[in-house]
């Protein structure tokens, strides 16, 4: 015999939606496929994303440099093109040392046999990244077959007042700091930016300390390499979201005009993070490219 409280109707379970930000080791769907690999480069460790199943030749690798905060998982999206192309998803060390600047410790990385890249590749670079792959290909033009910039960071010039107010953000307490990264991540973003990418990006932000993303601020700061870009003589191709709220597409342009036989793209619907938001635009774009200067 049920009793009285068996009877009565049970109250209705509330809808719980997932939390917009998942813990630091939850990988989201599409994201969670990539192999993980860690290297330790002048005692630093490197955190390495590939694909499985890669199969492709080492002289078609192409190492892809996030931006700030980000890792090389970000560039998931990438995956179609892994089938011709030997994609390596490199994140920075989450930390530099006190003697060097963030960017001249990452070229010192990269540039170390320990890191083990192969003679020659070449290199996307997006953001933040894009600095660095600017930097590495000035240091090291025998080693780059060919250079994809995307939403690039030349010179301080255009982006001054962003960076500066970015710079102040990053002060700011780290409970703050830290709530204020699904901000930054749509801002990123932009609306077309889906949730499982807006989660990869704060997941990886939240991992970096305040004081490491303020010093990688001051080497965007401190960029100045428009005067140097006539020195590239790698085939170049550079693409921006015309929606880009922190790298106005004119930035974009100047890099473009000071690099010999650049080309420069521009989807117009993306923001600050086109593989992330328009993949089939974007890896159409740099696939073709990419295979034309691979071999």
């Amino acid at each position: 015999m049920l009793d009285a409280a068996s009877q009565s109707p049970r109250a209705p379970v509330p809808h719980r939606s997932p939390p917009l930000v998942p813990d630091l080791e939850d990988i989201q769907s599409g994201y969670e496929h990539l192999l993980h690999e860690e290297r330790f480069v002048r005692g630093t460790p490197v955190r390495l994303f590939t694909f499985p199943g890669e199969s492709v030749a080492v002289r078609r690798t192409v190492v892809c440099l996030p931006g700030l905060g980000a890792s090389g998982r970000s560039f998931a999206p990438m995956g179609p093109l892994a089938d011709e192309l030997r994609l390596l998803l490199w994140t920075p060390p989450l930390s530099t040392p006190a003697t060097h600047t963030p960017l001249q410790w990452n070229l010192a990385v990269l540039s170390h046999v320990e890191a083990g890249l192969p003679e020659r590749f070449a290199l996307v670079g997006s953001s933040y990244g894009s600095l660095l792959s600017i930097a590495y290909t000035l240091a090291h033009p025998e080693r780059v077959k060919a250079l994809v910039l995307v939403s690039p960071v030349a010179s301080v010039h255009r982006i001054r007042r962003l960076a500066l107010t970015l710079s102040t953000l990053v002060r700011s307490p780290k409970p703050l700091a830290y709530l204020m990264a699904p901000t930054v991540a749509r801002v990123l973003g932009g609306p077309h930016l889906p949730p499982e990418g807006r989660a990869e990006i704060v997941r990886e932000a939240r991992r970096m300390s305040s004081m490491e993303l303020l010093r990688r601020l001051r080497d965007v700061l401190a960029a100045d390499y428009l005067h140097r870009l006539h020195e590239l003589r790698v085939p170049t191709l550079i693409i921006q979201g015309g929606r880009d709220l922190l790298v106005p597409t004119r930035a974009a342009r100047d890099v473009a005009e000071h690099i010999p036989g650049a080309r420069m793209e521009v989807l117009r619907e993306a923001s600050h993070l086109p593989y992330m938001t328009h993949p089939q635009s974007f890896n159409n774009l740099v696939g073709d490219f990419l295979l034309h200067h691979a071999d």
